[in-house]
């Protein structure tokens, strides 16, 4: 099994962990981990296109975290505006990056703030969200439209002066 299907794997399962008082450890890695889950299959899914399969490290260490979050919420963006007439493509790319741009969040919350308590209901509901982008890649991963969204998520917006 690769490596993001590993992860997500592991995320349900400590999300399940203790069947009656979860422990907050194991909800916020749940979360964290099905985040974890998303960023890797996008980046395995784009190295993947590389000529050379012993360059695809180095080029999977050159995506960020943040860049790719905000590539996602401008791209989410762009496409709820259009969503009704959006081709089933579009819909499953405006899924991806919207998973991402929340489960991003959600990863923070979980990681980095301990005032908040999470739920086996919201920790599942987070990690059900990630199966559900994994299950709309698996849908789209080999039209044009796919492939260069995965492009985006590597190139960095240039500041203006």
């Amino acid at each position: 099994m690769p490596f993001p299907e590993d992860l997500l794997e592991q995320a349900f399962h400590l999300a399940r962990r203790e069947p009656k008082r979860p422990r907050q450890a194991s909800l916020r890695r749940a979360v964290s981990t099905a985040y974890y889950a998303l960023f890797h299959l996008l980046i395995e899914e784009a190295v993947r296109n590389w000529k050379r399969p012993r360059e695809r490290y180095t080029l999977a260490r050159m995506f960020e975290h943040q860049n790719m979050s905000s590539v996602c919420r401008s791209c989410r963006d762009n496409l709820t505006s259009r969503l009704a007439r959006a081709s089933t493509v579009e819909s499953g790319i405006h899924k991806i990056a919207d998973t991402f741009a929340t489960m991003q969040q959600r990863r923070h919350t979980a990681d980095y703030d301990s005032s908040f308590r999470w739920t086996r209901t919201q920790a599942i509901e987070a990690v059900e969200s990630v199966e559900g982008a994994f299950a709309s890649w698996k849908a789209i991963r080999h039209e044009p439209i796919a492939q260069d969204f995965l492009v985006t998520l590597l190139i960095k917006e240039r500041k203006r002066q």
